[in-house]
């Protein structure tokens, strides 16, 4: 999850001096890329057998929210920022844009998710969301912002 810059920091001489140049750049690169290159894998693997699509009508009708979280990893780590994703079946159709949680304390982080859920509720039917992704905060689109300055 950390850029190579702050693995280096953190594995580099500076750090446990565990980073190795020659080997650490491909397992990062492999680690966050892993799930591509399986399906890969996985679909040079299935190009000889035959595939079965199945057409089930609830899917297509299907709505549901994911709650993006921007925040640098580890466990007590606060929230930088958090946004929503609306999606009908296997398309996107709506999002809650991201807003910074830099001097919120959690529990008006919490109102704020509640708030969100609220309208997501009068407007799409929402009640929660289906799963939460967690992004590093490196990855915040909002500008300005206090990590790219």
């Amino acid at each position: 999850m950390l850029s190579a810059e702050q693995a280096q920091v953190l594995h580099g001489a500076e750090g446990d001096r565990c980073w190795n140049p020659a080997v650490c750049y491909s397992r990062r690169s492999y680690a966050k890329n892993r799930d591509r290159i399986n399906q890969t894998r996985s679909r040079k693997r299935k190009e000889g057998v035959e595939q079965i699509s199945v057409e089930f009508e609830p899917l297509h009708q299907l709505v549901f929210g994911v709650l993006v979280v921007y925040r640098k990893a580890g466990t007590d780590t606060p929230i930088h920022a958090v946004g929503a994703e609306i999606w009908q079946g296997q398309a996107k159709v709506a999002i809650v844009p991201p807003i910074h949680c830099i001097g919120m304390v959690p529990s008006q982080v919490h109102q704020y998710v509640g708030k969100m859920l609220n309208v997501l509720e009068e407007r799409y039917r929402i009640k929660k969301f289906a799963s939460q992704i967690r992004l590093d905060a490196e990855l915040c689109p909002l500008r300005p912002c206090s990590l790219h300055e």
